[in-house]
């Protein structure tokens, strides 16, 4: 029976997790608002909540998530041959993997992608070419246009040596990135559309247990009952 137990052990060790998860928290502070219909960039404009003020340097609370696992379903240079970038593009389906969401204070108003009854979020990352002078890797979470409103979070390289060929970072760190950045455009009580930029200022991973695929809790479990018969057999 001790062989059996040794097995399990082996098995749960060795079996892949479902997806290589990564998780971060980030703060951002609020960089420009422009009020569209006012063709101007004001110092402080109307929230989405009737009575709420966004201003600027307000802080911003957010996460997001994405699988460095993903395949790309799609990119640019099928299109146009020897380009100076390359953007591959990664499946928009909803997944716990694929989201974002922030709030910027002290106004509470809260962005929600990914989510039932939210816009999908989707993925980019932006390949380029190394020997071009000033090109760099970019990053990108975008949700698709959902009741007027955008949101984007980009995450610009240092160089365009970050990832190559349609890799994703396995992780992100300020400290491997050129400039990080929010938007968010929406529309405010009464009309009227409002472009919001923001920097990001940190940005912290969070630890996560990989949860093991569902082949092998099947047979975890399946161990778990021979070892149960065994007890059995020897007690009897």
């Amino acid at each position: 029976m001790k062989y059996i137990a040794a097995a399990i052990t082996a098995l749960v060790l060795t079996v892949p997790a479902q997806a290589a998860l990564q998780v971060y928290e980030f703060t951002a502070s609020v960089s420009g608002l422009g009020d569209v219909r006012a063709l101007t960039w004001a110092q402080s404009v109307s929230g989405r909540q009737e009575g709420s003020v966004i201003s600027l340097g307000d802080r911003i609370v957010g996460r997001f998530a994405y699988d460095t696992t993903a395949k790309s379903t799609f990119n640019s240079g099928e299109w146009f041959p020897n380009p100076d970038t390359n953007t591959y593009f990664y499946s928009s389906a909803p997944s716990p993997a694929n989201f974002f969401t922030f709030t910027i204070l002290p106004s509470g108003h809260t962005v929600r992608v990914g989510d039932a009854n939210a816009p999908v979020s989707s993925m980019s990352f932006t390949d380029g070419k190394p020997n071009i002078a000033n090109m760099t890797d970019v990053l990108s979470f975008r949700s698709e246009v959902f009741n007027g409103e955008s949101n984007s979070l980009n995450f610009t390289g240092s160089t365009a040596n970050w990832v190559s060929n349609g890799g994703l970072p396995g992780h992100l760190s300020m400290a491997d990135m050129g400039s990080a950045s929010l938007h968010h455009d929406y529309y405010k009580p009464g009309g009227g559309r409002i472009l919001l930029n923001a920097t990001i200022t940190s940005l912290n991973e969070i630890a996560i247990t990989p949860v093991p695929e569902p082949g092998t809790w099947a047979m975890l479990l399946a161990g778990l009952t021979i070892l149960g018969f065994s007890a059995r057999r020897k007690r009897n």
